[in-house]
């Protein structure tokens, strides 16, 4: 990886904002340890036809 982890935090939620633009029904969550230093713990995320399919 290239860069600070800062912006390797910012450029995923991006990445998952733009996939929300192609497929409205994708489900993603970010945790974070702390909300003040966001620092990265682990991410979910979910294509909208399988969370129709499991019904997540």
């Amino acid at each position: 990886m290239r860069g600070s982890f800062e912006h390797a935090y910012q450029l995923l939620t991006s990445y998952f904002s733009e996939v929300r633009l192609v497929d409205p029904d994708f489900v993603f969550g970010i945790q974070t340890m702390s909300y003040k230093d966001k620092r990265f713990t682990r991410c979910f995320w979910c294509f909208g036809p399988l969370q129709k399919t499991y019904k997540l």
